[in-house]
C-alpha cells in the first residue's frame, strides 16, 4: 500500500527542518566563540547580567548552541534536543522584547561579529518560525536519516547502554575541545595576531608622530588663525557622539588611525583618512558639515592633532571623540563594522 502524500511529505520535510535548525545553531556558536570578548561586551551592554555571568554566558551560550546543534543534526535525543532548543529561543525572544524597548539600535551579536546586525523586529519573526519548527520536530515521531533511528531499529538492546555512554564522552570532548577552540581564538591566536600588527603598525605610527610633533610647534600659528576665525574644538563623549550619529545626518566621522586598526573594528560609515595624510585629504571633507575625528580616545593624541588640522584650516564645526574612543564605542555596542 503506497504511503499518502502527507506521511511522505513528513517523511522527508522533518529530517531536513532538524538538520536546517541544527546547522543554523551550530554556526551561530562557532561564530561566537571566534569572538567571545565581543560577546561578552553585547551581553554587558545589553544591562541584565552583572559580576562575572556576562563572561560565563559568553562561553556557555555559543557551547550549549554548538553541542545542541550537532545533536539535532546527528538525530540524537532528538525531542529532548529540540525541546532545550526552544528554551533557547524563548529567552533569545524575551532578550530581543527587552532591547528592542530599551535600547534600539544595538548589535545583537547572533552570530558574532561575522554579521554586523541590530535588534529588529525580524528577530521575533525568525525566532517564532524557529519555535515552531521545533515543536514539529518534537510531535513527528517519523523521522529518518538519524543515528537514533539507527540505535532502535539495528543495535542490540545489550549495547544501547555502550552507545549512551560513548555519546556522553563524546560531547564531553566536544564540549572540551570547543573551550579550547575558544581560548585560542580570543587569547592566544589574538596575541600572535597583536604582534603581527604592531609590527605593521611601527613605521605608521613612527610618521603619525612625527607629524604630531609638527603640529604641536605650528601651535603658535595655528591659535592665531583659530581665534581669527573664532573656531572651536569641540570634545564629545561616546554617548554624545551615538546620539549625533542617530540623530543629526550633518556629522561626518573621521578614523584617524592607521589602516590595520581602521580594519579591526571602526564606526560604522566612519571616513578613513589617517593623520599622517589628513592635510593632503582635506577635498574630501565639507568645510560645511560638523566633523568627528576618533581614535583610542583620551589616551591617544592623534584625535587632537587631526582637530587641530582641521580648525587651522578653516573647518568651523570640528569634534574630538573623548572618553575610550573607538574602544568605548563598540563595547557599547554601537554600530560598528
Amino acid at each position: 500500500m503506497e504511503s499518502k502524500p502527507g506521511k511522505k511529505f513528513f517523511k522527508y520535510a522533518i529530517p531536513v527542518i532538524r538538520i536546517i535548525i541544527g546547522m543554523a545553531f551550530t554556526l551561530s556558536g562557532i561564530l561566537k566563540l571566534t569572538d567571545i570578548k565581543g560577546f561578552q561586551k553585547i551581553i554587558e551592554t545589553m544591562g541584565l547580567l552583572g559580576g562575572p555571568l556576562p563572561f560565563l554566558a559568553s562561553i556557555l551560550i555559543p557551547i550549549l548552541e554548538v553541542i545542541l546543534g550537532l545533536m539535532l543534526v546527528l538525530g540524537v535525543f532528538i525531542k529532548i534536543t529540540a525541546i532545550h532548543l526552544n528554551v533557547l529561543v524563548i529567552i533569545f525572544a524575551w532578550v530581543t522584547f527587552y532591547i528592542l524597548r530599551n535600547r534600539p539600535d544595538m548589535l545583537c551579536g547572533c552570530f558574532g561579529g561575522f554579521f554586523d546586525m541590530t535588534f529588529s523586529i525580524y528577530h521575533f519573526v525568525v525566532l517564532f518560525i524557529i519555535f515552531i519548527l521545533n515543536l514539529v520536530i518534537v510531535i513527528e515521531p517519523n523521522d529518518t536519516w538519524t543515528l537514533q533511528k539507527l540505535f532502535r531499529d539495528r543495535i542490540t538492546p545489550a549495547k544501547k547502554m555502550l552507545l549512551v555512554e560513548i555519546l556522553t564522552y563524546f560531547l564531553i570532548a566536544i564540549g572540551i575541545i570547543l573551550i579550547g577552540f575558544a581560548i585560542y581564538m580570543n587569547f592566544w591566536g589574538q596575541q600572535d595576531n597583536q604582534k603581527a600588527v604592531e609590527f605593521e603598525d611601527t613605521a605608521v605610527i613612527a610618521e603619525e608622530n612625527k607629524d604630531i610633533a609638527e603640529t604641536l610647534f605650528k601651535k603658535d600659528e595655528n591659535q592665531e588663525r583659530n581665534e581669527a576665525e573664532e573656531v572651536q574644538i569641540i570634545d564629545m563623549t561616546v554617548d554624545e557622539a551615538y546620539e549625533a550619529y542617530i540623530n543629526d545626518g550633518d556629522f561626518i566621522f573621521v578614523d584617524v588611525r592607521s589602516e590595520s586598526e581602521y580594519e579591526s573594528g571602526h564606526i560604522k560609515g566612519a571616513f578613513f583618512i589617517p593623520l599622517s595624510l589628513i592635510e593632503d585629504r582635506l577635498d574630501e571633507l565639507p568645510k560645511d558639515r560638523s566633523i568627528l575625528v576618533y581614535c583610542n580616545g583620551s589616551s591617544c593624541n592623534r584625535s587632537g592633532a587631526a582637530a587641530r588640522i582641521l580648525a587651522a584650516n578653516g573647518y568651523k564645526k570640528v569634534y574630538d571623540l573623548t572618553g575610550k574612543g573607538i574602544d568605548e564605542w563598540i563595547s557599547k555596542g554601537y554600530p560598528s563594522e
